[in-house]
């Protein structure tokens, strides 16, 4: 392998969105019941856990998940209502509670010591944000952000748009770091990169429906990357 290029997602990958799902949980749950929906904590969890590991949102963001999970327990109709009425919480809950996870900064800084860095992520045009604000800009040489570029995972274009701008001509001298099987590791792997899958995450419940969603390596926290890097270079000399 040459010098690799390391590509990270984003969400629930380096932004800790635990608190964030805290108070969307609490948001959302209010809203459905004051839609006559009598759901209890327990069993709205479970809900929102069956509809993110039966796939059921797709490459989409959190208000997919709200219109999913209408569907289920609320009435016909309600669900464009509910998604309105959620959207200031919700862009509120990302000012407020995105946040990097606390070994992220650390193993970045590490890691830019030993290849390159980028981000290929499904993403509003807020999260720009949050990466200047936090400091980490500085490691990537490569920002690929769905809402900007108009392509979003798990479509291979946004992956070979990243490679191209990376100057990276070869898939498999590059490492895709992410939390989702269906929209990080899969396309990824389909394309002959090295995946690492982080399960600090909702997206914890997915289980591998192929062999396309089987990581190279599995991780629980970030750093734990810089010895996987040590195990992938050894491996492909």
């Amino acid at each position: 392998m040459k010098r690799p290029f390391m590509f990270f997602d984003l969400g629930q990958t380096l932004v800790n969105e635990w608190d964030f799902i805290d108070y969307f949980d609490k948001e959302f749950l209010e809203i459905l019941n004051a839609f006559g929906a009598r759901i209890d904590s327990r069993n709205y969890r479970a809900v929102r856990d069956s509809v993110i590991r039966n796939r059921q949102i797709g490459h989409e963001s959190v208000r997919k998940l709200v219109t999913e999970v209408c569907k289920l327990i609320s009435q016909p109709g309600y669900g464009k209502i509910i998604t309105k009425g959620l959207e200031p919480q919700i862009e509120e809950g990302r000012r407020k509670f995105f946040r990097l996870f606390d070994d992220a900064e650390e193993t970045l800084n590490v890691l830019s010591r030993q290849l390159d860095l980028g981000i290929i992520a499904n993403q509003t045009k807020d999260i720009v944000r949050l990466l200047e604000d936090s400091n980490i800009s500085r490691f990537f040489k490569v920002k690929v952000i769905s809402s900007e570029v108009g392509i979003a995972k798990p479509d291979p274009r946004i992956f070979h748009l990243a490679m191209d701008l990376a100057a990276v001509n070869c898939p498999k001298d590059c490492i895709m770091v992410g939390d989702r099987l269906d929209t990080d590791i899969r396309p990824a792997n389909a394309l002959g990169m090295k995946t690492i899958r982080t399960t600090n995450s909702l997206f914890k419940l997915q289980e591998p429906m192929s062999g396309l969603e089987r990581p190279t390596y599995t991780i629980a926290s970030l750093s734990e990357i810089p010895y996987v890097l040590k195990r992938i270079i050894k491996t492909s000399e």
